[in-house]
């Protein structure tokens, strides 16, 4: 048999379906994902380092600089929304999910900002409470007997 690559289980990787709407789902990552929080740390060293370029009392804006809100809507976009059903363009067509077209519809609906905002949060809860769940279990007893390579009689010693 030859090695595959298999499309990795979103779900098993801590992400889970959340309902927008009656019509809509989400499929969302918890905001504890690694690579958002990297994301988001850039970002903010990023707008630092733009308001630093201005003097106290000071206004402008450096060329081609983005909003934290739209800079904000990228990272949701590409690390937290991983894939949804239901949600319809302008004309109410069916709409492909993309990181793109994410990024766009975060951006201008503030209802989709803060529920994937709060779902995202909702999933990483969720999945730090089965982690802690699972661990804390205790393992069954055992009958004290010796296995594996304790149970081995050593040899030449």
């Amino acid at each position: 048999m030859a090695l595959q690559l298999t499309k990795k289980d979103q779900a098993a990787a801590g992400a889970r379906w959340v309902e927008f709407d009656k019509d809509t789902k989400v499929l969302l990552a918890g905001i504890d994902n690694a690579e958002y929080q990297v994301g988001l740390e850039r970002m903010r060293r990023r707008i630092a380092r733009n308001d630093a370029r201005f003097e106290e009392g000071q206004v402008g804006v450096v060329a081609g600089e983005l909003t934290e809100h739209q800079n904000h809507a990228m990272l949701l976009a590409h690390f937290i929304v991983k894939d949804w059903s239901g949600v319809l363009d302008a004309e109410g067509n069916p709409l492909k999910y993309g990181p793109s077209v994410a990024a766009e519809l975060l951006e201008n609906s503030l209802e989709f900002f803060l529920f994937v905002l709060r779902g995202g949060s909702s999933v990483a809860t969720e999945s730090a409470e089965e982690l802690k769940d699972t661990v804390g279990k205790p393992l069954p007893d055992s009958s004290g007997k010796k296995s594996g390579r304790a149970a081995r009689p050593r040899s030449g010693a």
